[in-house]
């Protein structure tokens, strides 16, 4: 009896190291706690609010103030590791080259649009980081500066009082709950389409968590990646998770 054909060996890509998917991982699960409870404390009226007030107790107010404390210096903490990661590991330096916007995707953008309105029967082939990867790792720097900026103020507001004003707590509150509402919803609707529901990688794109991905996810995501790295001769193929590029 021949083997089964979904236990044949596949060839694997590298796309995201451990160390990667491990920084990933605390930044998400930091920001879906910012958001929980952040508006948690914005809104302790609204229903769902109540729900969870009503699981934790009399305390679940303070508890939301603190956890949500507690999730921000996860987050400044995995951003600032990441800052070093970027700037003195080989791999970091490499990622944000890759990262850093050019002409070519202006022209991805324009020969996209003209793919998904009809205009054009050819796909465009997308690198390593397609310019909507690019433009979500930079949303995500812009607004992590941002958010963890006027968090701070708003957090030691007995401090900084004297230097703003109180005219200065007032925008640093704005800019932090419009900032919170324009990164949420670019999380769960755009980040999360990408992941889940686009039908290249329906239902889910596993390299977040797995860390690689097969030939054909390669073909359809990151075609022209695909041919560079089969043109240098290099073999991207991940045996084992001993492959991992575990940068310090």
């Amino acid at each position: 009896m021949s083997e089964p054909e979904n236990n044949i060996k596949q060839e694997l890509f590298l796309r995201m190291t451990k160390n990667e998917r491990i920084q990933h991982f605390l930044l998400l699960s930091s920001f879906m706690v910012l958001i929980l409870t952040g508006f948690g404390l914005k809104f302790p009226e609204s229903f769902w609010v109540k729900w969870i007030a009503f699981i934790i107790g009399e305390n679940a107010f303070e508890a939301r103030g603190v956890v949500h404390r507690i999730a921000s210096l996860v987050m400044i903490a995995v951003s600032l590791y990441h800052l070093f990661y970027i700037l003195f590991t080989d791999r970091g330096k490499q990622l944000v080259k890759d990262f850093f916007p050019r002409k070519q995707d202006l022209i991805d953008f324009r020969n996209s649009m003209l793919y998904l309105v009809g205009k054009s029967d050819e796909k465009p082939k997308l690198g390593r980081f397609s310019y909507m990867e690019k433009m979500e790792y930079w949303a995500v720097v812009w607004g992590t500066v941002i958010m963890g900026g006027t968090g701070l103020v708003l957090w030691f507001e007995n401090l900084f009082l004297k230097y703003v004003s109180t005219m200065g707590m007032d925008i640093a509150t704005a800019i932090h709950y419009y900032e919170a509402i324009l990164a949420s919803l670019a999380i769960l609707v755009w980040h999360f389409y990408f992941i889940f529901f686009n039908p290249d990688v329906f239902p889910m794109n596993k390299a977040w968590f797995k860390g690689t991905l097969t030939r054909e996810e390669m073909e359809k995501e990151h075609p022209l990646e695909l041919e560079m790295l089969e043109s240098s001769k290099t073999d991207p193929e991940i045996k084992d998770e001993k492959a991992d590029i575990n940068e310090a």
